[in-house]
């Protein structure tokens, strides 16, 4: 079953895995680009129905850790682009917890 967004984008972690749903109907899978530049994701995806008669969608996702780049996958199933994005097992969370002293 597909996951259908409440939003145009969201953004999940589930088990060591980043998942993006972007929300894309009536989009044919060669009108979407998707890319991973500079520790970004990008969907872009355009369609012209003629004159006067076009849709455009450009949005980037900021991950907040580190991303194995060569283990994202993408489907797209039912107007539903699904990114899997796998966080890169040797980054360590990103800052540091600090103490409150009283």
């Amino acid at each position: 079953m597909t996951h259908h967004p409440d939003h145009d984008v969201e953004l999940y972690r589930d088990d060591g895995i980043y998942r993006v749903f972007v929300d894309l109907p009536r989009f044919d899978p060669e009108e979407i680009e998707v890319a991973w530049v500079h520790h970004r994701l990008t969907v872009s995806a355009r369609r012209s129905g003629g004159p006067g008669s076009s849709r455009v969608f450009d949005h980037e996702v900021n991950v907040p850790r580190a991303v194995d780049a060569d283990g994202i996958t993408a489907t797209y199933r039912e107007g539903v682009l699904d990114v899997e994005l796998p966080v890169d097992r040797n980054d360590s969370p990103p800052g540091r917890r600090i103490e409150i002293e009283t």
